[in-house]
């Protein structure tokens, strides 16, 4: 079967035509970046998109900095440059070739972005076009097993740009997907008027105001050629929790080529959903009280002794509006000192007030390690609740803090998930602990570093 083929349109000319002379420049610009220290889950970089010899150095800063890292696709944001269309343009599908090979476009994603008025397939945007062609390089030097999305923005109002941002965000949520704006900052002043420019720009960026951003554009007050992109990626990112942007590196083409008469911004720039944020959000939830606490134990042991001894279910007429909030949560009994039953919600599906009830009976009677409890052992059960905190995806097991975190893995149809305080109560360091998570979901002992979803999740636990 012929594969559909984006053929290089400027292989040659923007960058090596050469897979070996390619390589070997991409290579040498990313020995030149250090390191890029990195605060949480990386959502997206901001890119140049010039020949590589004038921003090839520039751009390597975020390809360091995403390099060795697990994502599925890869969503590349450019603007157009040869063709006038209004909305947005997204290869649905086949591949896109490099010297280097090709990259095989996610179909699927692409299929539920595309909604046929604002945001389509308009081939001509993409015939000709380097601002995603030029990317695609320095991905295949830095990532494995990858897909992409390729869009092409044309003459997009902000609505169209806050379209294709949500659009974004609400597809790929809970997924390992980077997202790559492509743009160049000022384009031909003199070196004593861009730099200033370009600051502005870059600080409004890092404001992570989409909307400003976009009207300041109109206005010139600030300049880039992938304004539309810029903004697009904003919206989506700031959807999917981010919550910092860092300039990696600026550079203008003068200070490549020494001809500062008339030069063209290049940045960097990476966009993240810091530890902070993940910190400051579960802070600013409030802990539960003692007799909040005290309450929900009286649930639960009320519940198992209805459903026990009348197979009835109690009512709950909660009205503290902490006991009714959404929040996931696992009850765990136990009989002199030893597991009798311990079953939870992960996700916050229910009011916590009705999901302690739930779960206890659960628990009690329906936890397959254990037969169902009876009524003689009822006064001989003590009864844990943990209250979790949302669910955080991570790329590096490295966050993963024993005695602080559980985790929960995930790969194909198997799942299995362990609370904060199975690790401490067996002494285990971190790789025990994701060895014994990978055990709980029916998985390889090292499945963890193959591929599997890793979460992390802390608990407010009582009993």
């Amino acid at each position: 079967m012929n594969k559909q083929i984006r053929k290089p349109a400027v292989a040659g000319m923007f960058y090596p035509a050469s897979p070996d002379r390619l390589k070997g420049e991409i290579s040498n610009y990313l020995r030149k970046v250090a390191s890029v220290k990195t605060e949480g889950e990386i959502v997206a970089i901001i890119s140049p998109h010039a020949g590589y010899e004038f921003s090839g150095g520039v751009a390597a800063y975020g390809f360091k900095a995403i390099e060795g890292k697990d994502f599925s696709t890869v969503i590349i944001i450019g603007p157009g440059h040869y063709v006038y269309f209004k909305g947005s343009s997204i290869y649905p599908e086949g591949y896109y070739r490099t010297p280097l090979g090709d990259v095989e476009i996610d179909k699927e994603l692409a299929k539920k972005l595309i909604n046929g008025s604002n945001i389509r397939f308009y081939p001509p945007a993409h015939q000709r076009e380097h601002s995603v062609e030029v990317q695609i390089p320095f991905l295949q030097t830095v990532l494995k097993d990858f897909k992409i999305v390729p869009i092409v923005m044309g003459n997009c109002s902000y609505q169209d740009c806050l379209d294709l941002g949500k659009a974004i965000a609400e597809n790929v949520k809970d997924k390992r997907i980077l997202i790559i704006a492509s743009t160049d900052l000022s384009h031909f002043y003199p070196s004593e008027e861009a730099r200033p420019l370009d600051k502005i720009t870059l600080n409004e960026i890092r404001r992570f105001n989409p909307r400003e951003l976009y009207q300041k554009v109109q206005t010139e007050e600030c300049q880039l050629c992938g304004a539309m992109p810029v903004v697009a990626t904003l919206i989506a990112s700031k959807d999917l929790g981010a919550d910092k942007i860092e300039l990696l590196k600026y550079l203008h083409s003068g200070d490549v080529t020494g001809d500062n008469s008339r030069v063209v911004g290049y940045g960097s720039l990476l966009i993240q959903k810091t530890e902070d944020r993940r910190q400051k959000t579960e802070k600013n939830r409030e802990n539960l009280s003692s007799d909040e606490k005290k309450r929900l134990l009286e649930i639960a042991r009320e519940a198992i002794e209805s459903y026990v001894n009348k197979q009835e279910r109690i009512k709950i007429k909660e009205t503290n509006p902490k006991l009714r909030e959404k929040r996931g949560v696992f009850v765990t009994l136990t009989k002199s000192g030893q597991l009798r039953g311990c079953i939870g919600y992960i996700q916050p599906i229910k009011p916590l007030c009705e999901a302690v009830r739930d779960m206890a009976i659960e628990a009690a009677v329906n936890d397959p390690r254990f037969t169902p409890l009876q009524k003689g052992e009822l006064n001989e059960i003590e009864i844990e609740i943990s209250v979790l905190s949302p669910l955080k995806k991570i790329e590096d097991v490295t966050e993963i803090e024993v005695g602080r975190d559980g985790i929960f893995i995930k790969k194909g149809f198997h799942s299995g998930l362990l609370l904060p305080q199975v690790a401490t109560e067996n002494n285990w360091d971190r790789e025990e602990f994701l060895r014994h998570t990978c055990y709980k979901a029916g998985l390889p002992s090292d499945a963890w570093k193959e591929g599997a979803e890793i979460y992390i999740f802390s608990a407010e636990i009582f009993k």
